[in-house]
């Protein structure tokens, strides 16, 4: 593939040329979710009217904001009393025959079935299956076996009701100071001059930084310990400098989904080696910014035979090695995921208020995303304490890494070893055994926190892993809250994509912690660590010139 012309650029001096902090301070940082919406790019090619997508989301968040203090707060008094089971039963069943009945919104309860039952909530084609319905069309079919998904229910959803009140439990810690920890990873992207003998030029290059705090209140005063790691080996490198020649070798979807692998097998790294394992010490509760499940997860990508798949593959295996650490030490790990595209929550929401609350309500057109939803529904002062002692809550939504890699559209999920032989038999190099051992332990439960007093401050999802050395499931929540509590929250601007105003989420202040040190650890990277670094990139140039 021929090389792409680079700008020519005036001769720098030495200093210029070998200034890291200089370098890293005119480069463009980019948060995990910002990686992620630009690999993301490329999945979205199908065509739709970005006139009327505007149009309908205006609409929406006109009636919600409208609505906060009325119907929106009606439904929030009326989820506190309703099994989740019975409703999220009652929404699959009605949904079903509405999209049966055909009609020019068939289409959306086709996608909405879709998004709740599928992508949510995991559900396999013996549960439901359906084939969509073209705009206008008259009908739909749908496979829909509701004993099937009666039981799937059941085993997925945990709570009370739907919407519960819930209470700080600090009792895990027997009295002493809670160890809380956190992690974040960011990226930089930038490009380094070099002089030629007979052209000037820029060479890009991408460098992922990871870093953590460590959050505990001693002698009645918080105390926070930055952590990261100033001098990185040659194998951290490998995942911390994307070299030219990764864009040079991929095509641009695998480089921009290489890049966000990256990022993840940096985090997963440090997650390991600096909080887990770290001193000796033991946290309580890590809170991890992001998702736990890698950003790539699907089979076909673990099995590519370029960079991209190998950071497909260091990903899953480096997420296996947090999970199993966690499980043998029995601590909370928490993802806190602010980019939020499910609906799992949100379409039920929807249907509620549009059954049982107001009949006008706009169902069927455009549907809020689980954070935009859940931030409206649960964002009240009268749940919000000072303190954060008691709050509202979702109810537990259990979701698969099986789920995130597709793996229930396209197989039994109970009886995979087929399914993976089939790959593995194709691929004989690569070894799937992480991945399989990833779909057998790989389960977290999601909820929403009501920690808001008002719908601008966005909620984040959390969502830790289970295992059994945590206990009952149910009662996970009301540690994860006690640790909040004890860090408190604090507000984050950084993530406002294509907002016109910043858009303040509320994380936990020692996640918010790591969010500014990865995005600052450059700076904080000594001169002679820079000049190895930038040493190594140069190495790099001429074995790829």
């Amino acid at each position: 593939m021929a090389r792409k012309r680079k700008t020519a650029e005036p001769k720098p001096d030495e200093k210029t040329l070998w200034d890291f902090t200089a370098v890293m301070e005119e480069a463009e940082v980019l948060s995990k979710e910002d990686v992620a919406a630009s690999s993301k790019a490329d999945e979205t090619k199908t065509e739709y009217s970005p006139i009327d997508q505007t149009a309908d989301y205006m609409a929406r968040a006109v009636r919600f904001e409208e609505a906060w203090e009325t119907t929106i707060a009606s439904a929030r008094e009326n989820l506190l009393t309703v099994d989740p089971r019975t409703l999220y039963l009652d929404f699959f069943d009605d949904v079903v025959k509405q999209a049966k009945a055909g009609g020019p919104k068939a289409g959306r309860w086709v996608g909405m079935l879709e998004a709740v039952g599928i992508r949510g909530l995991g559900m396999t084609k013996e549960m439901l299956s359906f084939e969509k319905t073209p705009k206008g069309g008259a009908g739909c079919r749908i496979h829909y076996k509701r004993d099937l998904v009666r039981t799937h229910i059941e085993a997925h959803i945990c709570g009370e009701h739907f919407l519960n009140i819930l209470e700080a439990d600090h009792s895990a810690w027997d009295g002493r100071p809670a160890l809380i920890c956190a992690s974040d990873v960011s990226q930089h992207r930038s490009s380094v001059p070099v002089p030629a003998k007979f052209f000037k030029r820029t060479v890009p290059f991408v460098l992922n930084n990871a870093a953590g705090s460590a959050f505990r209140v001693l002698d009645g005063k918080p105390k926070y310990d930055n952590l990261f790691n100033p001098k990185p080996d040659e194998t951290l490198l490998r995942w911390m400098l994307i070299d030219p020649s990764y864009q040079d070798e991929l095509e641009p979807e695998d480089y921009n989904r290489c890049l966000a692998s990256a990022m993840d097998v940096g985090q997963y790294k440090f997650d390991l080696e600096f909080l887990m394992k770290k001193d000796g010490r033991r946290p309580d509760i890590i809170f991890r910014d992001g998702s736990l499940f890698p950003q790539d997860a699907y089979l076909d990508n673990f099995f590519i035979d370029n960079k991209r798949g190998e950071f497909t593959r260091e990903a899953i295996r480096e997420l296996l090695n947090c999970l199993l650490y966690a499980e043998r030490m029995g601590f909370i790990y928490c993802g806190v995921s602010k980019n939020v595209q499910l609906k799992v929550y949100s379409c039920v929401l929807d249907w509620f208020i549009f059954k049982h609350i107001d009949k006008d309500w706009d169902f069927g057109s455009y549907t809020f995303n689980d954070g935009e939803a859940m931030s409206m529904l649960l964002s009240s002062s009268t749940f919000v304490g000072s303190n954060l002692s008691k709050v509202i809550a979702t109810c537990l939504i259990r979701r698969s890494f099986t789920t995130r890699a597709n793996l229930n559209t396209r197989a039994h999920v109970h009886c995979l070893a087929p399914y993976f032989k089939q790959f593995q038999d194709q691929h004989e190099d690569v070894d799937i055994t992480p991945f399989k051992a990833l779909c057998e332990i790989g389960h977290v439960y999601m909820f929403f926190l009501g920690h808001s007093k008002n719908p601008q401050q966005r909620l984040p999802r959390y969502e830790f892993f289970i295992n059994d050395k945590l206990g009952p499931a149910s009662m996970i929540p009301n540690r994860v809250l006690a640790g909040v509590q004890t860090c408190g929250i604090q507000g984050d601007d950084d993530h406002s994509f294509m907002a016109e105003k910043p858009v303040t989420f509320l994380i936990p202040s020692v996640t918010q912690q790591a969010h500014i040190l990865s995005k600052d650890v450059g700076k904080h990277i000594d001169s002679a660590t820079g000049q190895w670094i930038m040493s190594r990139y140069k190495k790099l140039l001429t074995k790829h010139e």
